[in-house]
């Protein structure tokens, strides 16, 4: 096990357990470190890509210093601009949707599942936006997003997922291995689903994220 692959196997677990169990209480905080930790993926898995990095996700200097970037970038813009936070959080889980479906059909190379991944990241970004960000669809996104981060962050950490398979998303790299990590990261979603819905009121589709959180 490399270095690289303990330290994004432990941040994976941590920000994704944190994430899928406390989306919505903690939202103001943990999103700007949950888009920090997308930002980490996106930004490296783009470098491979646009590079011709063969070696895999996060095997040279140059993905690393692009993914850290990119996820400070939109860590920052996330914790203080409200509707920018807003498309971050849709527009997130989305991307990794597309590019995992074409990880699921077999096309997990070039540059097409990255473009296909940033049109459904635009779609799903946009629904958020108009849709307000009701408490149920923070739950959801939440859950199911952080339930996937924990379960590659420990499937890496005992090298079954090596670090460069995020390159096919965090959906995809689990689909890639079958019917048990996915299973087990469905498992943990719902159950994360289950104890974030507990104390909430009957009303909570209606509720909204509070803009007074934020600085701007």
């Amino acid at each position: 096990m490399s270095l690289e692959g303990i330290l994004l196997g432990l941040l994976a677990i941590g920000i994704g357990a944190a994430w899928a169990f406390y989306g919505l209480k903690l939202f103001v905080i943990l999103l700007p470190i949950w888009a920090f930790f997308f930002g980490l993926v996106a930004g490296a898995q783009w470098a491979a890509s646009l590079f011709g990095h063969d070696a895999g996700l996060f095997a040279t200097t140059l993905s690393w210093i692009i993914g850290i970037v990119f996820g400070l970038v939109l860590a920052a813009i996330s914790y203080f601009w409200f509707y920018f936070a807003i498309v971050i959080l849709g527009g997130a889980v989305g991307y990794a949707l597309g590019v995992g479906v074409f990880e699921l059909i077999g096309w997990d190379s070039g540059i097409v599942p990255l473009v296909v991944g940033l049109i459904l990241g635009a779609v799903f970004a946009v629904g958020t936006l108009l849709l307000g960000v009701p408490a149920l669809l923070v739950i959801v996104l939440s859950a199911f997003s952080g339930a996937a981060a924990a379960v590659n962050g420990l499937y890496i950490l005992f090298g079954t997922i090596k670090p460069g398979q995020l390159d096919e998303g965090i959906f995809g790299s689990l689909l890639h291995q079958g019917a048990v990590p996915t299973i087990l990261w469905l498992l943990v979603a719902a159950g994360a689903i289950v104890y974030q819905l507990r104390g909430v009121t009957d009303m909570m589709t209606a509720a909204r994220i509070d803009r007074t959180s934020y600085r701007y």
